[in-house]
């Protein structure tokens, strides 16, 4: 039978973006179940065992491979370290590895429609699992999942294929979405200050279909947000927190995958050192971040993420706007 969503009058430690932003530890409740990050620890070891003995044969077997790796451009590796710590901060407080990965890769020098393509393609395997997992768990509210999906993803397919073919047009699209992250940094960083404090639950969203195509049109253009923007709002709006979170995983995949799929086919040329930096990094720090997610301070890693969003927003935007004066 399908779950209802219901309406909570709730302290704001329970009404913010993710299951483990939802309030530091201690305060709150808490949407991932243990039984959630346990079933998550096996099923990434297990990814990571079987991608690690995968590259251990073609290290060994294949001089071919051995020559390539050898011959990868030094960003994989900076991607790659980047990937693992982003991996490790969204398991801690269950958001910001888009809008993390995405001021990373602008700091990088990577154009806006290569950065969100690197993300979103990082995505696909950990959203499929997550989706899956929270399926099994009885957490995904059907009718709010067919209500979201189709929206989500023709907003998502939209932003990425306007992004992409502004993409000769990097130099100015840059800076605006240095703007959207830093407004997202501003979110972050506004969400843990108010942790503590109560709020009022406003009137329940009844217009799901504009704010799935508003947060897959926006996730694409910025390289994140669908969580931030999409859970946040449905959860402010008095949705149950766990169904929420549930239903948003699930679509969360489909928007990754259609809008990365977008961007690879209109984009002329794809970072692929760093898609494939994020993809490992992130997939070697998943079972990791599923262990460690609950002894780390989560109000003080948002802080330090909005902070650091913050200020390399700021510096791309002060330097775009010192060229055009």
């Amino acid at each position: 039978m399908e779950k209802d969503t219901t309406t909570l009058v709730a302290p704001a430690a329970n009404i913010t973006a993710e299951s483990k932003a939802v309030a530091p530890k201690g305060n709150g409740i808490n949407t991932e179940s243990s039984t959630f990050r346990q079933q998550r620890w096996i099923y990434g070891l297990a990814g990571l065992l079987l991608l690690v003995t995968g590259l251990g044969i073609a290290w060994w077997q294949s001089p071919d491979f051995r020559v390539y790796v050898e011959d990868v451009p030094p960003t994989f590796y900076y991607f790659l370290i980047a990937g693992f710590i982003f991996a490790m901060i969204d398991g801690a407080i269950g958001m910001s590895y888009g809008i993390t990965s995405t001021t990373f890769s602008l700091s990088m020098g990577i154009p806006p429609a290569s950065a969100s393509t690197a993300v979103h393609i990082s995505e696909i395997l950990s959203c499929g699992i997550a989706g899956w997992m929270h399926l099994r768990m009885g957490n995904v509210n059907k009718k709010l999942f067919k209500l979201l999906i189709l929206p989500g993803i023709a907003g998502a397919v939209i932003g990425a294929y306007l992004l992409s073919s502004l993409e000769h047009y990097a130099q100015y699209t840059k800076p605006l979405v240095s703007l959207y992250t830093l407004i997202l940094g501003t979110v972050i960083l506004k969400r843990a200050i108010q942790a503590q404090r109560k709020k009022v639950v406003a009137k329940k969203i009844k217009r799901i279909g504009f704010l799935g195509f508003g947060g897959g049109f926006i996730d694409a253009i910025g390289g994140g947000g669908w969580g931030s923007i999409v859970l946040s709002s449905l959860i402010a709006g008095g949705r149950h927190p766990r169904f929420s979170l549930g239903t948003v995983k699930a679509t969360r995949f489909f928007i990754a995958m259609l809008s990365s799929l977008t961007f690879v086919t209109v984009l002329s040329h794809v970072h692929w050192d760093a898609v494939l930096g994020l993809v490992l990094g992130s997939a070697i720090a998943s079972p990791i971040a599923a262990r460690v997610s609950n002894k780390i301070s989560a109000k003080t890693i948002m802080v330090a993420v909005a902070v650091i969003v913050i200020l390399v927003s700021m510096k791309s935007i002060y330097t775009f706007v010192g060229k055009i004066i």
